[in-house]
């Protein structure tokens, strides 16, 4: 999980997809083999990126919980003083899972669906309902901190007072509220104020984040970009000031942002070469061109007919040429 808050710097990284892994059985292609991220190169990498200025590292991907390399990589993480998180989806953890990860993992994401989780009028307890109330008490007994997981969508905006309400029961430490695509600006405003008078609500027992951007409190300033782009050339340890995640994708490539971004702004490949020596190259050669696309994205997120929207999208949007104004939350 990615946490876009101020002193943070994310190295987000995407194990092999475990529909992938379900089928190790079958022969791989020696493309495949050569292609595969293996624990090695990650190891390489959460140090070179500890190096470089990031302390945050996030495991995402298809049920990170199922990644075979997971405690060596947050391992090396904490040995490199990183803090750790990765998001359950559908997994279903055991305790003698749990029971290794709480040495593994700071901050364990768990997703709910209010459509199954929360009670309807009658007072049976449905299933669903109590498979992740068993869940969670795995979980609140291994002593792990831990986020509820939110997707907000249209439909859900009005399960967002219970999300909070049932956070704070089962012992969450976070409320993270992920907005989903076409929320209307109208909706995101909604959910901002019910988040702002929630976090009142809650204070001192549950902290809730919204991930979305706001056109009055956008993250940095136009002149935010030029000084870090005179700190980077002269230091590569302030990357992560700006470029927060750094992502490292289950092929090897190496993006800013976002997992997929535009590839003319690609670092490189970690079969192919050692983070350093692409983030080098990348300051030299891109991150003036960097600059400008985010310096043009934070000017249409200020100026354009919406509050709220999704800034990593603007920034995608902008670095593939587009002129779209403030995307909607994703």
């Amino acid at each position: 999980m990615n946490l876009h808050i101020p002193d943070v710097r994310t190295l987000e990284i995407h194990p092999a997809p475990w529909s992938t892994l379900r089928s190790s059985c079958r022969n791989s292609s020696g493309s495949e083999e050569r292609n595969e991220l293996g624990v090695p190169l990650l190891l390489q990498a959460v140090a070179d990126a500890a190096d470089l200025g990031y302390n945050f590292l996030s495991i995402a991907g298809e049920e990170p919980l199922h990644y075979r390399g997971l405690p060596a990589v947050c391992r090396e993480a904490h040995q490199r003083h990183m803090l750790t998180s990765m998001i359950i989806d559908r997994a279903n953890p055991t305790a003698a899972q749990l029971d290794w990860l709480r040495f593994s993992i700071d901050l364990l994401g768990i997703s709910v669906d209010a459509r199954t989780v929360r009670p309807k009028r009658s007072s049976r307890v449905s299933r669903a309902a109590q498979f992740m109330e068993d869940r969670l008490g795995l979980v609140r007994r291994s002593e792990i901190p831990f986020a509820i997981v939110f997707d907000l969508s249209e439909q859900s905006l009005r399960d967002l007072e219970w999300a909070a309400e049932y956070a704070t029961a089962q012992g969450a430490a976070m409320l993270q509220v992920r907005p989903t695509a076409g929320l209307t600006d109208e909706q995101m405003s909604t959910a901002w104020m019910m988040a702002e008078c929630l976090s009142d609500l809650h204070r001192g027992r549950l902290v809730i984040h919204l991930d979305a951007t706001n056109r009055y409190n956008l993250p940095i300033e136009p002149d935010d970009l030029a000084s870090w782009r005179r700190d980077v050339e002269r230091e590569a340890r302030y990357l992560g000031e700006i470029l927060s995640p750094l992502v490292i994708e289950h092929t090897g490539a190496v993006a800013p942002m976002r997992f997929g971004f535009p590839r003319r702004f690609a670092f490189g490949n970690l079969h192919e070469e050692r983070l350093p020596a692409m983030a080098e190259r990348w300051i030299e050669t891109r991150a003036g061109e960097f600059c400008t696309v985010y310096g043009a994205a934070l000017e249409k997120a200020r100026t354009c007919d919406r509050t709220f929207g999704d800034l990593y999208e603007m920034l995608c949007v902008e670095a593939q040429g587009g002129s779209r104004g403030m995307s909607a939350a994703s």
